[in-house]
């Protein structure tokens, strides 16, 4: 939240979506009246106005209705790379002003959410025999065979130049982890701005063992 704040000049007046998102991520932030989650699972939304059951790839909203749109790992979920262009052709309808895209690097060594080494690179028709009998998440939920084919089929990792392909007008800002690019994140940033930002929004915490470049 405060990379999100400082690279795109968050303040009370911003308005944004968070695609995919829950409405507990912004209790970190002040001014949440101006923030609309949009999910399909209206259960990530409990708690959080103004909130939306919706696809994240067609958004009920008019072209540039918000200042900026966020999306924390959600883009990965997607399963196709048609999808995932579908969901990046999105937030630029939906973004006025710019955009702040997350994921996790294909190229870190640890799969997240997996919980093992490498695991994104095991060839996809093995991958839900893998994740069930050689990952801490299959040790520890022992999903069926249908539950590890279907999180398999939905996951698809993008490392910098895909996000960039994706993205072509965006800086790629890496969150390194003892040296490794564990994530990627999409700015998109024009470079005259709508946003006004005489005051900053506060963000209530803040901590964080990443190290920022920007490519």
């Amino acid at each position: 939240m405060v990379l999100f704040t400082r690279l795109l000049d968050i303040n009370p007046r911003t308005s944004i979506l968070d695609l995919g998102g829950a409405g507990h991520s912004w209790d970190l932030l002040d001014a949440r009246d101006r923030i609309t989650v949009l999910n399909l699972d209206s259960r990530c939304l409990a708690g959080h106005r103004p909130a939306v059951v919706a696809d994240a790839l067609s958004a009920p909203f008019p072209d540039r209705t918000f200042d900026v749109v966020f999306s924390n790992s959600v883009i990965e979920h997607l399963g196709t790379a048609r999808r995932q262009q579908a969901f990046a052709a999105e937030v630029r309808r939906l973004a006025r002003s710019g955009y702040f895209i997350q994921t996790p690097n294909k190229w870190f060594p640890i799969e997240p959410h997996f919980l093992a080494p490498f695991a994104q690179f095991v060839p996809l028709r093995f991958r839900p025999a893998f994740v069930r009998w050689a990952t801490p998440r299959g040790w520890l939920a022992k999903p069926s065979r249908e539950a590890c084919r279907k999180m398999c089929d939905e996951i698809r990792l993008v490392d910098a130049r895909e996000l960039h392909a994706l993205f072509p007008e965006a800086k790629i800002v890496r969150e390194r982890f003892f040296g490794f690019a564990k994530s990627l994140i999409a700015i998109g940033r024009p470079a005259t701005s709508s946003v006004a930002a005489p005051v900053p929004v506060r963000v209530k915490h803040s901590a964080s063992s990443f190290e920022e470049t920007v490519s």
